[in-house]
């Protein structure tokens, strides 16, 4: 009996499209231009390219090169790209969480040596409009002086006004507020006339991006309005100036519904010294039947978790949105996939839970109490719930109307091509 030859049976096999699974596995090299590169582009570069938050940029093969075996391990630590929320309360459509197939891809082509690949298999890399996440904007506000910053010492929170007061009430369909300085902006809140965070349009933190809705919702700026930017600078050594700016898209459509934003806070607190968990409850009751569309925790240095829960009048509770571990260098608003859609007199309860002790490595003095305080060694506690009311425009319409930027240039509607 003779034996057949294993070559060329895989040479018939591979011809008739029978390649064994495990010898595709073995011949198939994974390389950055087919396989990393649009994982990168659609998960990563929104924030590691030119002007934006990240330290360096993922655009192109020279610039992730250098840092593919890092970008190997935070991958399946699953450090990045950051998210926060935990898995089993809620579903968000800016969930920025890899799959496992992506991780995977990027630990073999790390493994594999980090191939570049072939420049014909490259994709289009995404193309971003004058560093603007929300794409050139049709107004752009700039604080009217710059503001010196000191070297040193602590900096109180400053309100200053913009340059530009609107005539007319206008609707405002996207917002992004965008420091002029990073290294010294740790936050900048665009706020209307008289300073009131209850005025608050949206800010600049760390890791919050621009705000963008659908057609058909916004938020209004009522005629005579000037923009004011309430700013915290931390000093870094050496004196240097800021002047931040806001930029603005206006509605393309009627506004049929308008946006609201309610902080949830409890400010009457002292969080004990050497307490590892101190706990403190606040709650909005929700005044119409609504659609709530985002939540946006915010905490200090010592925020350990955080949960978020709604409570139907009728007593059952929905935890909307949980995070087990606080990063205050990462605040998103985490937009749900389906709005809730609450009965009127429904509450938005939020409990938090703080470390005050020396097991917190980010704790600036164990021995002391802590209170409500706009520097960051002091504590706040606030969730921020984007919401609108339910009106004959929006009764059936159950999509986020909440856009993620990175999303908005798939979709075409801040300009993805660049202009």
């Amino acid at each position: 009996m003779k034996h057949a030859n294993p070559a060329l049976t895989l040479a018939i096999m591979a011809s008739m499209g029978a390649w064994p699974a495990a010898a595709q596995d073995i011949e198939t090299e994974v390389t950055f231009a087919r396989d990393v590169a649009p994982i990168l582009y659609e998960n990563c570069v929104y924030c590691h390219r030119p002007g934006e938050v990240a330290p360096f940029s993922l655009l192109n093969y020279r610039e992730v090169r250098p840092w593919a075996r890092a970008i190997r391990q935070e991958v399946l630590l699953r450090n990045m790209p950051p998210w926060y929320a935990d898995s089993r309360y809620g579903s968000f459509s800016n969930d920025k969480t890899l799959t496992d197939g992506e991780i995977e891809t990027i630990v073999r082509w790390v493994d594999e040596g980090a191939a570049e690949g072939a420049a014909a298999d490259l994709p289009e890399p995404p193309r971003f409009a004058g560093g603007w996440q929300i794409g050139t904007p049709d107004l752009v506000v700039t604080m009217t002086e710059p503001f010196a910053v000191p070297a040193e010492g602590v900096i109180p929170y400053v309100t200053l006004p913009t340059d530009h007061v609107f005539e007319n009430d206008t609707w405002i369909q996207a917002i992004e507020v965008r420091p002029g300085n990073r290294e010294v902006v740790h936050h900048a809140f665009a706020v209307l006339n008289d300073g009131s965070a209850v005025n608050g349009l949206h800010l600049y933190s760390p890791g919050l991006e621009a705000m963008i809705w659908r057609p058909g919702y916004g938020k209004r700026i009522p005629a005579g309005t000037r923009i004011h930017l309430e700013m915290h600078y931390n000093a870094i050594g050496t004196a240097t100036t800021d002047r931040s700016q806001v930029g603005f898209k206006f509605a393309t459509e009627p506004v049929h519904t308008p946006v609201r934003t309610r902080m949830v806070v409890n400010s009457a607190f002292e969080i004990p010294p050497m307490v590892r968990n101190h706990e403190i409850v606040s709650a909005f009751q929700m005044p119409a039947e609504a659609r709530i569309h985002a939540l946006r925790p915010h905490m200090h240095l010592r925020g350990k978790n955080n949960t978020a829960t709604l409570i139907r009048p009728d007593g059952s509770r929905q935890i909307m949105l949980h995070l087990p571990a606080w990063n205050d260098y990462w605040q998103y608003y985490y937009v749900l996939d389906e709005p809730a859609r609450v009965p009127a007199g429904s509450l938005v309860e939020y409990v938090t839970t703080y470390d005050n002790s020396p097991a917190n490595p980010f704790n600036p003095d164990p021995t002391q109490p802590v209170r409500w305080g706009d520097q960051v060694w002091e504590e706040m506690q606030l969730l921020y719930v984007n919401w609108t009311e339910i009106n004959e425009h929006n009764a059936d319409d159950v999509a986020p109307i909440q856009i993620p930027p990175d999303k908005a240039y798939t979709t075409g509607l801040m300009g993805g091509d660049g202009d």
